[in-house]
């Protein structure tokens, strides 16, 4: 779980995807808790759900990180069962919201889909993200490497750098 966070992109757009959900769910918070006549268990469904969400793109990562060092059918078997494991828990949740108040249920549900909504908008938000936390640059073998765009990736999806003077791309270095 620590690997996964030391390596830049990858924990980069970890952290981008959970700034997401959050700011997802900060706006659902304000509509639904406006709107809806039973707010106070419509936010705490939320919350909870927003909580699942992080715990649940967390797990992914991990389980992706975890998956890439087993053998081919290992990490298919590995990554099927945390699907699984993902699916049950997220079940249970929703049921244990729902048990308690429908407004709940819908809070949960919505915190929960603030994962996929976060993934939809994930080039915006990893822009806005970028504002509060630009990345660093990082110079390796003379060449100065930094991000055009989130990521660390251009709009054609190769690593944006700057060459030293004298150099073009065309030479190789």
């Amino acid at each position: 779980m620590t690997r996964i966070r030391r390596e830049r992109v990858a924990g980069r757009t970890l952290a981008e995807l959970i700034f997401g959900i959050i700011l997802v769910s900060a706006v659902l918070a304000v509509i639904g808790g406006i709107f809806l006549p039973g707010r106070w268990f419509f936010l705490a469904g939320l919350l909870v759900g927003a909580v699942a969400a992080i715990l649940l793109v967390i797990n992914m990562y991990d389980t992706i990180d975890a998956a890439l060092n087993m053998t081919e059918k290992r990490a298919r078997s590995y990554g099927s069962l945390h699907g699984v494991l993902r699916i049950l828990a997220t079940g249970v949740m929703l049921g244990v919201a729902v048990w308690i108040d429908v407004y709940a249920f819908v809070g949960a549900a919505l915190g929960v889909a603030s994962l996929k909504v976060s993934g939809l908008l994930h080039m915006p938000i990893a822009k806005l993200f970028a504002v509060f936390l630009p990345e660093e640059e990082e110079k390796k073998d003379g060449i100065v490497y930094h991000t055009g765009t989130p990521s660390g990736m251009t709009q054609s999806g190769k690593v944006s750098r700057t060459l030293p003077p004298g150099i073009s791309d065309e030479e190789e270095l």
